[in-house]
């Protein structure tokens, strides 16, 4: 995939980032990366996990499994970056949230694993737990 090196030059990218050899993952790591500065709500110090979705069946029965210090945190989070956001300002820039903090903080990672097996093997199965009155 070629890049047009006028778009890099304008985002001030370094043109050593995205040299076309064997190692592909180096382009892919830094658009990754840039994406997630640009999202913005690293700004807030909100990480990935905690602006997913919420009606999602699985993610709710995650966050319900999860340590209660660690919802607290989420809470926490979520009550800061609101207030920052209501009064039109960021964090410190050394309070941002960086890619690697969040690749490395992926906590309803492993919840949402073991919840997806298990819907899995109850449709295998195919059981569901019906009440009384079906």
């Amino acid at each position: 995939m070629k890049f047009p090196w006028t778009l890099m030059k304008n985002l001030k990218l370094s043109r050593w980032n995205f040299v076309q050899n064997d190692c592909e993952q180096n382009w892919q790591f830094t658009l990754r990366k840039l994406v997630f500065n640009l999202s913005g709500y690293n700004k807030y110090g909100l990480y990935t996990h905690d602006i997913i979705y919420y009606d999602d069946p699985v993610v709710r029965e995650a966050l319900r499994r999860i340590p209660e210090e660690v919802l607290d945190a989420r809470n926490f989070r979520h009550i800061r970056a609101i207030q920052l956001s209501f009064l039109k300002i960021y964090l410190p820039r050394e309070k941002w949230v960086t890619y690697e903090q969040d690749i490395e903080y992926r906590y309803l990672g492993p919840y949402m694993e073991e919840i997806q097996t298990e819907q899995a093997e109850i449709n295998e199965f195919d059981y569901h737990n019906y009440r009384d009155s079906d």
